[in-house]
């Protein structure tokens, strides 16, 4: 299943700034070893789109729908990548009504303030649920002067499994704290 939609942004300009930054983040020394190492290992996957076989089901009024493996998936594998329109961290769109789909991403803007990837109209990953066990583990990979979010499994996942990845502390500062689901 291919990425719908890759990393976007909501100008050309922004395309171009955010591009520069990351190139002076770079140069700065202040791109890990490990991002740049994961934007060399899985340039093919990110360029491509690639996402394994996953099905999305409804699993609860509260969560929504869940992403779903549709084949096995080994420990390590590259499981996609968290697409959607990387942007400004404008808070009044973040609020209002509440954006459950931002992702906070590793550059600030000239405000301080980290960017992020909006994925409301981002591919299937948007609808991996969170979990405290997690199956998945999100990691930055730098390439081409971005961080591009992707998704690793942490242990092999069976077919029919649903992915999760742990959201974080910070995720739940402004919103409730979840209902426990069955993993």
């Amino acid at each position: 299943m291919g990425n719908s939609n890759p990393i976007a942004f909501e100008s050309e300009e922004d395309a171009q700034l955010f591009r520069q930054w990351g190139l002076e983040a770079l140069e700065r020394g202040q791109v890990s070893e490990e991002a740049l190492r994961l934007g060399k290992e899985y340039r093919k996957e990110i360029e491509e789109g690639y996402l394994p076989k996953v099905l999305t089901r409804r699993v609860e009024e509260i969560a929504g729908d869940g992403l779903f493996a549709d084949e096995e998936i080994a420990e390590g594998a590259y499981v996609g990548e968290y697409t959607g329109v990387l942007r400004r961290n404008d808070l009044r769109r973040y609020f209002e009504p509440l954006n459950p789909y931002c992702y906070q991403y590793p550059l600030l803007d000239e405000l301080g303030k980290n960017l992020v990837i909006d994925a409301k109209r981002g591919n299937a990953t948007r609808l991996i649920n969170h979990s405290d066990t997690p199956n998945l583990k999100p990691l930055f990979a730098f390439l081409d002067g971005y961080y591009r979010l992707i998704f690793l499994a942490l242990r092999r996942i069976e077919r029919g499994e649903q992915l999760f990845y742990d959201y974080g502390k910070s995720y739940w500062f402004v919103r409730p704290v979840p209902v426990k689901i069955l993993d």
